[in-house]
């Protein structure tokens, strides 16, 4: 079975885009991943080490802005956006006590799906205490998206406890008019 990430990087080829968003920039992974596909990339992180990891494993390139930031803040950074991707909790071989946290994770989705033109992956790891409080606002959230202007689908192993999960919500194309 492919990983989360694997799925939400199949998921996003599935769009036509120009600007892709990293919303939690940790190894990089996604915002590469982006950089390869968009004209332009915003990636935005806390930790000065994801931005240096980040940095080294993009070639050089104008179409990328690594933001030393909140995902939070994304509005004072960028108008609208094709494609995001949060991938939540912390960065992998750093420190665990690190991790997004559920009050500036509801303002970013929030702001995120207003800003958002095709399409927005969340990545949820409910296995940790705060990735936990997150997945129950996220799946509550979601659940109540006027379903007139967005489609929200999960994936998620059904026989693996407090798994990662990915949530697409994908805004209606009668809403781009």
């Amino acid at each position: 079975m492919i990983t989360m990430v694997e799925y939400v990087h199949q998921r996003v080829l599935t769009y036509q885009f120009d600007i892709g968003v990293d919303f939690t920039m940790g190894n990089g992974n996604d915002t590469v991943f982006l950089a390869q596909h968009c004209r332009e990339v915003y990636a935005f992180d806390i930790q000065p080490m994801a931005l240096e990891m980040t940095k080294k494993r993009l070639i050089p390139s104008s179409n990328v802005h690594l933001i030393l930031d909140s995902h939070e803040y994304m509005d004072q950074y960028l108008t609208t956006f094709d494609v995001g991707i949060f991938n939540l909790g912390y960065l992998p071989n750093a420190s665990h006590q690190i991790t997004t946290m559920l009050s500036s994770t509801q303002k970013a989705v929030q702001k995120a799906i207003q800003l958002m033109k095709k399409a927005l992956f969340i990545v949820v790891y409910p296995g940790h205490e705060q990735g936990y409080q997150e997945s129950l606002w996220i799946d509550d959230f979601v659940s109540s998206l006027d379903a007139h202007q967005y489609h929200v689908s999960c994936f998620r192993m059904m026989n693996k406890n407090k798994a990662p999960y990915v949530i697409e919500i994908e805004k209606k194309q009668s809403m781009l008019l």
